[in-house]
């Protein structure tokens, strides 16, 4: 007989038998089982009997696992979803998590492994957690994890401009973010099942950029042996998400604004025009006010992609998040190397809050992954996020005291400034905008910390 206080577990799978093996294993440490064969079926077992948590299988006859997962984010945060595959590979195993899976398991899974992974994720929070986790697995839900009031104020402007067809201008610095965004408001729009195109308009160089938006036919300039599509064509119907807006040539500026106002595009060398049905998202780092005012931007063509404006704070203007982002991104870069699991310490959790971030979330989730492939221990220590960020302590003197404010500083500063210009392959106008300084405060700051210029260096 069952006992009606042990944990209600569904089981979402379409082999029988081994949906089966699956609630045997189950009931055999006395948890209550119950088993459905596809999407549809699944999610209405799921509202009526309200399970505890749900064993997801990847591939449905109906749809996909990744389907049911999404819908379950949404109606029940909180309840964890462990997603079992026959055909597991890393860009599955990442994408699940983040949407919010609880784990992530290759079939045939071991019982051991799965009571294991069950009872975890079954085990209460201590009190006063929930709504935090809540917060953060609602964001979760937008590809972005945060309960800062900043971030809550995000998720709800894109809740609330999702279903339009406004365009929006998301601003913020490097790093922020703003690409992510850009996906969640397509993810939630009616757009959702066209495609999402995206143009990094720094990326392209200046003499090509009109042939990457709008196409070209063949003939048209040297090299262009065919006709290709531009992104307004290839997003036709869907979205088109235009990344460093404010680095677009004013002559291109002018292009664009022409095609927003008629919705046609016309290829280069051609006279034919060709309608296109576009949903157009901008993402700038710079300010683009005063961009306008130096001549750089037009405020017509702004005035055309600002409807909707979301921000996306800087880190450091919401370190309460940064325990929450380090435990996520330390978790996806097991995930994506295929490594055990790793915890920080609370001491690194403490530590890592009070770091500069100016690469903002971006930095974080490189050094977590780096942390997850070179610690070789199930935990992540203080000590090893210094020796990762190539951050030597500040050592005591000869009698034993601790070096004086200044000194540490500076030893800080110089180990950071080095492990940016690094980063940057010694590039130091991206090392000044990194660190929020003028390229002439950086190299200011270099010749006093003893930083040799990366150009004398060749």
């Amino acid at each position: 007989m069952e006992n009606a206080d042990r944990p209600l577990i569904l089981v979402i799978d379409d082999d029988s038998a081994l949906r089966q093996i699956c609630l045997d294993l189950l009931r055999a440490r006395d948890y209550r089982a119950f088993g459905a064969a596809s999407v549809g079926e699944g999610l209405r077992q799921f509202g009526e009997r309200r399970p505890a948590a749900v064993l997801l299988d990847l591939k449905l006859p109906d749809g996909t696992g990744m389907d049911v997962l999404r819908e379950l984010q949404r109606r029940s945060p909180l309840t964890p979803v462990i997603v079992i595959s026959a055909h597991g590979s890393v860009p599955e195993a990442v994408e699940a998590m983040r949407l919010g899976a609880a784990e992530f398991l290759e079939k045939p899974v071991a019982a051991e492994r799965l009571h294991a992974v069950l009872e975890r994720a079954l085990t209460p929070l201590p009190a006063g957690e929930e709504p935090a986790l809540e917060r953060t697995l609602e964001g979760a839900r937008y590809g972005m994890v945060g309960s800062s009031e900043a971030m809550q104020r995000v998720y709800q402007l894109v809740d609330m401009v999702a279903p339009t067809r406004a365009r929006v201008l998301i601003c913020g610095e490097r790093g922020t973010g703003k690409e992510l965004a850009a996906r969640a408001i397509h993810a939630h729009s009616p757009r959702r099942e066209k495609p999402f195109v995206e143009l990094n308009c720094a990326a392209v160089p200046a003499e090509l950029i009109e042939s990457e938006m709008f196409g070209h036919v063949k003939g048209a300039f040297t090299g262009a042996v065919a006709d290709r599509r531009g992104t307004f064509e290839s997003a036709d119907g869907g979205t088109l998400f235009l990344d460093e807006i404010g680095d677009m040539s004013l002559v291109m500026q002018v292009k664009l604004l022409r095609t927003l106002q008629e919705g046609q595009v016309t290829p280069v060398g051609s006279s034919q025009s060709r309608p296109v049905d576009v949903r157009i998202l901008a993402a700038t780092s710079k300010n683009l006010v005063e961009e306008i005012d130096k001549g750089q931007f037009r405020d017509d063509l702004y005035d055309r992609l600002n409807v909707v404006n979301i921000v996306l704070p800087p880190l450091r203007a919401r370190r309460e998040d940064v325990p929450l982002l380090a435990e996520h991104y330390l978790r996806l870069g097991s995930v994506e190397n295929d490594l055990k699991p790793k915890r920080l310490t609370p001491r690194a959790v403490e530590f890592l809050a009070q770091l500069p971030w100016r690469g903002n979330v971006r930095e974080l989730r490189n050094l977590m992954e780096r942390l997850a492939v070179i610690v070789a221990g199930d935990t992540v220590t203080h000590r090893e996020v210094m020796d990762a960020l190539h951050m030597a302590s500040a050592p005591p003197t000869e009698d034993g005291a601790p070096v004086p404010l200044k000194l540490a500083r500076s030893r800080f500063e110089r180990q950071y400034i080095l492990e940016r210009l690094s980063a940057n392959r010694g590039n130091l106008g991206n090392t000044a905008r990194d660190l929020g300084i003028e390229r002439t405060n950086l190299y200011r700051k270099m010749k006093r910390l003893g930083i040799e210029s990366p150009a004398k260096r060749e």
